[in-house]
């Protein structure tokens, strides 16, 4: 993909709107700060596995799910146009810390293995109550889950 020169990358972001344009940066800046953790961070220290979620305070709304989707659209974006190219596991990392920015505090990430033409594989994905969110269902859907995870830290 060749680079977008300034003059393009403004007219996109007029294109998006005042909330799209925001949402986009915010996500860029979740993707450098999730791509700092994978690079700053201990080996084995970037995700915890999590307890069960089902704190009914936290109850998640269909406003929520919105809003979600949104952010998975701006992270997407960012991650196909933006500063550099993410990972599946810094996507999924950065999803989540914008979802509990956004007070969406029951995802989380998935990460799943699969042997594919003798190759073993890898991916990170988050889910929302059971939802795949910025990936599809039919791409996770061969892996096998290891465990809910978590890369926020407390």
């Amino acid at each position: 993909m060749p680079p977008v020169s300034p003059r393009a990358l403004v007219r996109k972001l007029r294109r998006l709107g005042g909330r799209g344009a925001l949402d986009l940066i915010d996500a860029q800046r979740a993707l450098l700060r999730a791509r700092r953790a994978l690079r700053t961070r201990p080996r084995g220290d970037l995700l915890r596995a999590v307890p069960d979620r089902a704190d009914p305070s936290a109850a998640t709304t269909p406003a929520d799910f919105h809003r979600l989707d949104r952010i998975a659209v701006s992270v997407r974006r960012a991650s196909d146009y933006g500063l550099f190219r993410p990972t599946c596991l810094v996507r999924a990392i950065a999803l989540e810390d914008l979802a509990h920015r956004h007070g969406i505090l029951r995802s989380v990430v998935r990460v799943g293995v699969r042997r594919r033409g003798g190759a073993f594989e890898a991916h990170a994905w988050l889910e929302l109550e059971g939802r795949v969110v910025g990936d599809t269902a039919e791409h996770v859907a061969d892996f096998t889950v290891l465990d809910d995870f978590s890369s926020l830290t407390g």
